[in-house]
């Protein structure tokens, strides 16, 4: 009787929640299509820059590669956490007759199509690396306000499958950035502005069809930057769980920008690939890679739904990417690295999918959706700004000649561990 109870109650506040998100954002099924055409591009955008800005230091300065591509990766996190937290707050305050999020999107996405172009055609690493970091910046809070949509605006039944096809373009767009980058690297100036411009377009019918719902005054939050910043600190005694899924994700960027910012120079240095021919091994790696994210996108997500568990994938994700850096670092050949490439898709593939949903269970307020969002791509950030800090150090460590892998990926599998082992402490989510 109890269980019958409770299962009648579950389904009333599902179908109060689908009624609300109905009557603010129209037919939840529009919006999960320009959600997901938006994905596509968005994706391409976030999870290939970096690569792309490697592979274009290691065409102007071969030797130095890991040193400047550090520090400017190392400058262009820290600058994101202070500015996604601060776009999500103007988003979350925004009272325009276009809606909340939609101009904050496309005025981001210009902002850093024009400053990649400038990556693109200067070769003086002091402007270029300025540019990039403005460009990343503008990138991340064009991404995260976007990515306070699916929250909004798609009923929580829904919402695990929606976060999983979008994990699914997350980790296709992996691949196909990375071959886009490899495609692209003797053409500076497309290699740099064409995931952006992906992004850009991808976006244009969430931009034009997506009902935006138009705040007043009275409806949103006042405008108080002491307010805003001091708010970004959440109070972790009142929302624990909101905080261990922070530090999660925190590390778990650590973790894939230690796969993903460094593999190309692991190739060219670890197994001696050209950078000519490094287009075509990064192709191979895309395509090889893409049905296994596909397969484990779509059935992480229908399970996680299904069942109605979040953390137990978030747990096996990380193991799966620890096993994957240490069998990576340890490949002496193309193919024990493209075995370990594809593992760490498996694991990438379980987190995106369902790493979304378990945030959006732990917000604080849904006023401040827009800022609370931002606050968890800041986390990843902090992993982004990490990983290239230590990497020079680490590196260096036992080898004269800058190219410790191993030791660094190791570093790295731990701390996925460490996010793994935290899941039981989150508390209220299955």
């Amino acid at each position: 009787m109890n269980d019958t109870t409770s299962m009648d109650e579950q389904k009333a506040g599902f179908d109060d929640d689908y009624n609300r998100i109905v009557k603010e954002y129209g037919s939840p099924k529009r919006n999960i299509v320009l959600i997901l055409i938006a994905a596509v591009g968005l994706y391409i955008m976030c999870m290939s820059l970096a690569t792309c800005l490697s592979l274009r230091i290691a065409a102007i300065a071969p030797d130095q590669k890991n040193d400047f591509y550090s520090r400017i990766v190392a400058i262009g996190s820290f600058v994101v956490l202070f500015a996604t937290p601060l776009a999500g707050a103007f988003s979350d305050r925004t009272t325009s007759k276009w809606g909340r999020r939609k101009p904050w999107i496309l005025g981001f996405l210009i902002a850093s199509l024009i400053s990649c172009a400038v990556v693109g055609l200067c070769d003086n690493i002091v402007i270029l690396g300025t540019a990039y970091v403005i460009g990343m910046a503008t990138m991340q809070c064009g991404f995260s306000t976007y990515s306070v949509i699916p929250v909004e605006a798609i009923p929580n039944r829904y919402r695990g499958r929606v976060m999983g096809f979008m994990g699914m373009f997350g980790a296709l767009a992996t691949s196909f950035g990375s071959y886009i980058a490899g495609a692209l690297v003797n053409v500076p100036l497309l290699l740099m502005v064409t995931p952006v411009l992906l992004g850009l377009i991808t976006s244009i019918p969430l931009l034009v069809l997506y009902r935006d719902p138009v705040r007043d005054k009275s409806e949103v939050p006042p405008l108080d930057l002491k307010e805003v910043f001091g708010s970004m600190l959440v109070d972790p005694r009142k929302h624990a769980n909101y905080m261990w899924v922070w530090i999660t994700r925190c590390l778990t960027g650590f973790t894939i920008a230690a796969m993903f910012s460094y593999f190309t120079y692991y190739l060219m240095d670890g197994l001696h690939i050209g950078l000519d021919d490094i287009g075509s091994k990064v192709g191979l790696l895309t395509l090889l890679s893409a049905p296994v994210s596909v397969i484990f996108f779509t059935c992480s997500g229908w399970i996680s739904d299904t069942f109605g568990r979040r953390k137990p994938f978030v747990a096996l994700a990380g193991i799966c990417m620890a096993a994957a850096l240490v069998l990576g670092g340890t490949s002496h050949t193309f193919l024990q690295f493209l075995i370990a490439w594809e593992l760490f898709a498996v694991g990438q593939a379980m987190y995106l999918t369902v790493d979304l949903t378990l945030c959006a269970s732990v917000l604080p307020d849904s006023k401040d959706a827009g800022k609370d969002m931002g606050m968890f791509q800041v986390a990843l950030s902090i992993g982004q700004m990490l990983a290239p800090v230590v990497a020079p150090f680490v590196l260096k460590i036992g080898s004269a000649t800058g190219t410790n892998y191993l030791l660094f990926w190791c570093i790295a599998a731990i701390v996925s561990v460490a996010a793994a082992g935290m899941m039981p402490l989150i508390k209220g989510v299955k």
